[in-house]
């Protein structure tokens, strides 16, 4: 029954801080360096053209030491509100020919925002193990760039 994996992750997050400040987190270069990727990931590089057909790219060294790239652009963006963007990683056979989109909406909670990330159709379930951590990862590190 391999085929009817689900290949996508989905992740609810309270992010205290209101949603505009959780956008920008999203959109604003500055800011994303100071969060994006997971707690054992190393970013090299982090480049964001926060607009619709603006590409984003991520050079990074994973915790096993090795360079990797990924890249994707913006499809969505609605202030305030939702990030669409694609995803796909270089040199990486399971991602020839292969992209998958990351989802992030943005709702009013009492006290902050409410966060849901969608990640679909990932290659394999490998894949969206490893991002279903990675992604997990990386929101706690959103969550305490708001707490500090």
């Amino acid at each position: 029954m391999k085929g009817t994996a689900k290949l996508s992750v989905e992740i609810k997050r309270f992010i205290k801080a209101p949603r505009d400040r959780v956008y920008a987190a999203w959109t604003d270069p500055a800011q994303m360096r100071q969060w994006f990727g997971p707690e054992n990931v190393q970013t090299r590089e982090l480049v964001v053209d926060a607009r619709v057909g603006g590409t984003f790219r991520w050079d990074l060294i994973n915790s096993d030491g090795e360079k990797m790239t990924m890249r994707g652009e913006f499809r969505e963006l609605k202030s305030n509100e939702r990030v669409v963007f694609s995803w796909q990683w270089e040199d990486d056979e399971d991602w020839e020919n292969h992209i998958s989109i990351v989802t992030v909406e943005l709702d009013d909670a009492d006290g902050g925002t409410e966060l849901r990330l969608t990640h679909e159709q990932l290659p394999n379930e490998e894949s969206r193990d490893g991002h279903t951590r990675g992604w997990n990862s990386a929101l706690d590190k959103l969550a305490k760039f708001f707490s500090r």
